[in-house]
């Protein structure tokens, strides 16, 4: 009798659907998307997550790349602003200075 998936790691459905990253996760998921880092200068215990929450996969190079689930997870992500969307500086300080809001994605 195989044990239940929950007990092999195998992420719960909810899990998969808005899996919960930490900023280092985050990180590593963005650098994935944009493939600019070797897979060397990733932390290994965020690819290893993020494969688990089967956000990403071992492409044709053995580099990781996004699944669907990791591109909604990434476009899901908080984006910084652009200097195109601030009016002035006055703007531009007021932004700096607000913090940041982790809980909205």
């Amino acid at each position: 009798m195989r044990p239940p998936e929950r007990e092999r790691g195998v992420p719960s459905d909810s899990e998969r659907a808005s899996p919960v990253l930490s900023e280092n996760e985050e990180v590593t998921l963005r650098r994935v998307a944009f493939g600019q880092s070797e897979v060397r200068a990733m932390r290994a215990e965020d690819l290893a997550r993020l494969r688990r929450l089967r956000l990403i996969e071992d492409g044709k190079d053995s580099r990781p790349q996004l699944t669907a689930d990791g591109r909604k997870c990434f476009d899901a992500l908080p984006r910084p602003m652009t200097l195109s969307e601030l009016k002035g500086a006055d703007d531009f300080l007021g932004a700096m200075a607000k913090p940041v809001d982790r809980t909205r994605r």
